[in-house]
């Protein structure tokens, strides 16, 4: 006997449809009636992370909060007449917030020590700063171009 105890509600086909339900943006409670299970039973699956399914809902969450934010930023980038500035902007630095927090492997902000291999700043250079004065980087005083 190799599975003692009685069989899991949570079957293969159950989480399939937990996590298409999740991806479409649905809380626990419209996913349970959804896969038509008690919603209790749904809350406490997450609570205890029975089988995994608390760290699988967080995941397909995110998922789905990427997919929201790479949606509306190509809305944003597809814009011409820009109606709503303000909004525009709240809209704008939200998905920039997600995608920057949720998906820092491919979406960050470069900076100086992501330039190099090494993680070491980058030295050598004149910077010119915006109020047209150089910040003097470079150590062996030789001229960059």
């Amino acid at each position: 006997m190799n599975n003692p105890g009685r069989p899991t509600d949570l079957t293969d086909e159950l989480v399939k449809k937990i996590k298409q339900s999740i991806l479409d943006g649905n809380d626990l409670k419209t996913t349970a009636n959804i896969c038509e299970i008690d919603p209790q039973k749904l809350y406490n699956w997450n609570s205890d992370n029975y089988l995994n399914i608390s760290d699988k809902i967080d995941g397909w969450k995110r998922d789905y909060k990427l997919s929201l934010a790479d949606k509306n930023i190509n809305d944003i980038l597809k814009i011409g007449a820009i109606p709503d500035k303000v909004t525009l902007k709240v809209v704008a630095d939200m998905s920039k917030f997600v995608k920057e927090t949720l998906d820092r492997d491919n979406y960050k902000k470069k900076t100086e020590t992501d330039l190099t291999s090494k993680g070491e700043k980058i030295t050598g250079f004149n910077y010119i700063l915006p109020n047209g004065n150089t910040e003097d980087n470079n150590t062996d005083n030789k001229t960059t171009s």
